[in-house]
């Protein structure tokens, strides 16, 4: 009897990034305004990135850019639209329950914080001094440094964490953002550099949702709404990599 070989499994990826420890690149950062802030009088704001991992590699042939649509090309490596932190940017002021001191946090400043140590780390640490007062918006800063091109093709190394959930056909999706120092002291930097280890235990939180419907062990559960953030196809939706 001869021997078959149509049983031999295949190897198969997720078009997405998960949480982890990755090597990825910035293709896009953007910046919007909170259309529902918590305070309506106080301003906030979300920053986006889309990522890419590293090329896949062997003969794979790439993840079409516009579903369907060969033609706009391909991304060589795993993708994934992160935010930069899971909470917004904002102006905020109290006294500290620790040291029962006065403080005062503004968004300007976290959000020039964050540009600054991306830009360090891809070697452009200049960049947003030599741009001081050139820009009326903050988002014709961030579509300027798109343009610029800062960030093609370098790639950072991350600790990325996420809200984990699930979505109505019972697959796990993920809000991916970038953790903050309490969580993650280093969550990224060049790469091959030394970050915070990612630790499921830290850095995956479950949604409500899904705590709810694992104490009740519902066959059926649906997610929160994440947008954007949960994943864009089902974990079934894998791709051959032979």
């Amino acid at each position: 009897m001869s021997i078959s070989t149509k049983g031999v499994q295949k190897n198969y990826i997720s078009k997405e990034i998960k949480p982890g420890n990755v090597t990825a690149k910035i293709n896009n950062i953007s910046i919007e305004k909170s259309k529902q802030p918590r305070d309506p009088e106080v301003d906030e704001w979300k920053i986006y990135m889309e990522i890419e991992s590293k090329p896949i590699g062997d003969e794979f042939v790439g993840f079409d850019k516009v579903f369907g649509d060969p033609s706009k090309g391909q991304f060589k490596g795993q993708i994934k639209k992160i935010q930069a932190s899971n909470w917004p940017f904002k102006d905020a002021s109290g006294v500290s329950k620790n040291t029962g001191k006065p403080y005062e946090i503004l968004a300007s400043a976290q959000i020039l914080n964050l540009l600054q140590r991306l830009l360090s780390s891809v070697g452009e640490k200049g960049w947003l001094e030599a741009n001081d007062g050139k820009f009326e918006t903050w988002e014709e800063m961030f579509s300027a440094i798109n343009r610029a091109g800062l960030f093609k093709d370098k790639y950072l190394s991350w600790c990325l964490a996420a809200t984990e959930s699930v979505n109505a056909k019972g697959y796990t999706v993920y809000y991916i953002y970038v953790p903050d120092r309490k969580q993650a002291q280093t969550p990224f930097g060049p790469e091959g550099s030394l970050v915070t280890s990612f630790d499921p235990a830290v850095h995956i939180k479950k949604s409500a949702k899904l705590e709810e419907s694992t104490v009740l062990n519902s066959e059926e559960t649906s997610s929160e709404d994440l947008g954007d953030f949960a994943n864009d196809s089902d974990d079934d939706d894998l791709f051959d990599v032979e």
